[in-house]
C-alpha cells in the first residue's frame, strides 16, 4: 500500500550533470620568443618568452535537494495538506568547486521542480491525482526524483 505524500515531503537527492559553470585561470602556453638584449652590433644576445594564462570555463555536477509544497487548502491528513500531481517542489543545489575555481552560473537556492506523477490507483483530491511515497518528481534541473519522506503513517492508497 502506498502512503500519501504530505506537505514538506522530501524528495530523493539527484545529481544534475554539468549544472554548474565555473572558471579557472589556466596556463595556455608561451608567447613566441622575443629579443630582450642586443650586442653592440645589434644582434640578439638573449631571448625570452612569457607565459600565457586565460580564464577557461568548466562545468561540474550539482546535487539537487528539495521537498514538495502542497497547494491543497481544503483537505488535511495528520494536520498537513496532501501533495497532488502538479504541486511544486522547493529545491536548492549543492556543489564543490576545485581549488582556484570561480563560480560563474547555475546555482539555485530557491528553484522549483514539479510532482509529475501522482498515483496509479485513481485516487484524486480536487480533481488531481494524489501523490504517494515514490511518486515521480521532475527537478528544476530536469533530473528525475521520487518523493521519499514525509508521508502519512495513517492514510494509504491501494490494497
Amino acid at each position: 500500500m502506498a502512503k500519501i505524500a504530505l506537505n514538506d515531503s522530501t524528495i530523493t537527492d539527484t545529481t544534475a550533470s554539468d549544472h554548474i559553470t565555473y572558471k579557472v585561470y589556466e596556463y595556455q602556453g608561451q608567447t613566441p620568443d622575443y629579443c630582450v638584449s642586443w650586442d653592440n652590433e645589434g644582434y640578439c644576445t638573449r631571448w625570452d618568452s612569457d607565459d600565457i594564462y586565460e580564464w577557461v570555463d568548466h562545468t561540474t555536477s550539482a546535487t539537487v535537494k528539495g521537498k514538495a509544497v502542497s497547494t491543497v487548502t481544503n483537505v488535511t491528513i495528520q494536520g498537513k495538506a496532501p501533495i497532488v500531481q502538479g504541486d511544486k517542489t522547493a529545491e536548492n543545489d549543492s556543489y564543490n568547486l576545485p581549488s582556484g575555481g570561480v563560480y560563474v552560473s547555475g546555482s539555485h537556492t530557491s528553484a522549483q521542480g514539479s510532482v509529475t506523477v501522482g498515483n496509479s490507483n485513481n485516487v484524486f483530491i480536487n480533481g488531481k491525482s494524489v501523490a504517494t511515497d515514490s511518486s515521480t518528481v521532475t527537478t528544476h534541473a530536469g533530473t528525475s526524483s521520487k518523493i521519499n519522506g514525509g508521508t502519512s503513517s495513517t492514510v494509504t492508497i491501494g490494497s
